[in-house]
C-alpha cells in the first residue's frame, strides 16, 4: 500500500512544528507584589528603576528567567527617607514554575527548591498566597514620625 506524498509532507510538517515548539519552551509567570502596610513599597526587578506600590496596593511582576527582586519599605512616597525594611530576593523561573528562593538547598532533591524556608524574611511574606508572590504585611509599630503621630 502506497501512502500519498501529501500525507507524508503533512506529517513531516507536524513533526517539525512540534519539535520547534518543544525546543522553544520558555518561562513566563505573572506574580504579584502586594503592600498591606502603611509604608510606601519600592520594588525593583533585576536592577530596573523602582516601581512605587502605595499602601493597600499591589503591582504585577513578570518572571521570564531567574532574577532578583529588591524591595524597600519607606515612610516617604518617593523613598527619600531611610528604609524601614528592605530585602533582596532571588527568584527562579523555569517553564511555568516561578518561585522565590528562600531555602538553602537542604532536602531540595526530595522536597523541591525553597520548600524549607530557613531564611528570615519578615516583615515580608514570600511565595504566599501563590509561588512567586511577595507581600509586605502589616507591621506592628510605625517607624515613621508622621505616621506614629496619627497623621
Amino acid at each position: 500500500m502506497r501512502v500519498p506524498t501529501d500525507r507524508i509532507a503533512a506529517a513531516a510538517l507536524a513533526l517539525a512544528v512540534l519539535a520547534s515548539s518543544v525546543g522553544e519552551a520558555a518561562a513566563g509567570c505573572t506574580r504579584r507584589v502586594t503592600n498591606r502596610s502603611v509604608y510606601t513599597l519600592l520594588v525593583s526587578q533585576d536592577g530596573a528603576p523602582a516601581v512605587r506600590v502605595g499602601p493597600g496596593r499591589s503591582t504585577p511582576i513578570y518572571m521570564r528567567q531567574p532574577g532578583r527582586l529588591d524591595l524597600t519599605a519607606t515612610c516617604g512616597p518617593e523613598g527619600g527617607t531611610p528604609p524601614v525594611a528592605s530585602i533582596s530576593l532571588d527568584y527562579e523561573a523555569v517553564l511555568d514554575r516561578c518561585f522565590i528562593r528562600i531555602g538553602d538547598g537542604l532536602f531540595e532533591p526530595q522536597l523541591g527548591p525553597g520548600f524549607v524556608g530557613v531564611r528570615d524574611v519578615a516583615p515580608f511574606a514570600v511565595n504566599n498566597p501563590n509561588q512567586g508572590d511577595v507581600v509586605l504585611g502589616p507591621v506592628g509599630s510605625s517607624a515613621c514620625p508622621v505616621l506614629s503621630r496619627g497623621g
